[in-house]
């Protein structure tokens, strides 16, 4: 009767394992995007701090420059202000 037992726990921890080892394997259908990846230097990081923020700036400066640039047209039109934003991005 132990030794029957035995097997079976030991039976079990098998088929655990190798269906644990099944699921940690790579799905093929499934489409990861890029991973950001850090690098070891604290300069380098900065600077790619840095150089994120300014790129920030300049896309919310650049949305702005549009916003604005589409409301002097409608002025020039002659069209009534509209406030609704969703509607022009």
């Amino acid at each position: 009767m132990k030794l029957r037992s035995l097997l079976l726990v030991g039976l079990g921890i098998g088929i655990g394992y190798t269906i644990s080892r099944k699921m940690r394997e790579d799905d093929p259908e499934v489409v990861m995007g890029p991973q950001r990846t850090t690098s070891g230097s604290p300069g380098l990081r900065l600077v790619g701090d840095r150089a994120q923020r300014i790129a920030d700036q300049a896309g919310v400066r650049g949305l702005d420059a549009i916003r604005r640039a589409r409301g002097a047209i409608r002025t020039r039109l002659g069209e009534p202000p509209t406030y609704d934003d969703a509607a022009w991005l």
